[in-house]
């Protein structure tokens, strides 16, 4: 019965743009939501992917897990870095990049990595 009450919450979440960048797997997957259409779907898909590449090649924060998620062009950053320098590199990457609206940064700072 468990199983079934997971199989249906996983498949009625909604759902966006996720991206994961640095020293973990990357998983990219995009599912419309209700509220948007194949286009806006497939622009926050092109963002996050856009973030991830310019993360992955940039010498201060292209070696740390940083998450992305986008959603109506506005970006969420998760994960942990080593300083704040790479977490604001990591910022301003996301801010910077074509067609995104905002940013919310949800990046931890442990400076122990």
């Amino acid at each position: 019965m468990r199983c079934w009450l997971i199989a249906i919450l996983l498949l009625f979440s909604s759902a966006c743009t996720s991206l994961l960048v640095g020293n973990a797997s990357s998983g990219d997957s995009h599912v419309a939501t209700a509220s948007q259409s194949g286009g806006a779907a497939a622009e926050d898909q092109s963002i996050s992917a856009a973030i991830g590449r310019k993360l992955a090649a940039d010498a201060i924060v292209g070696s740390y897990a940083i998450g992305i998620r986008t959603v109506d062009n506005v970006v969420t950053l998760s994960g942990t870095v080593g300083s704040f320098a790479a977490r604001d590199r990591a910022v301003q990457i996301a801010s910077t990049t074509d067609r995104v609206d905002s940013v919310t940064n949800r990046i931890v700072v442990n400076t122990n990595l």
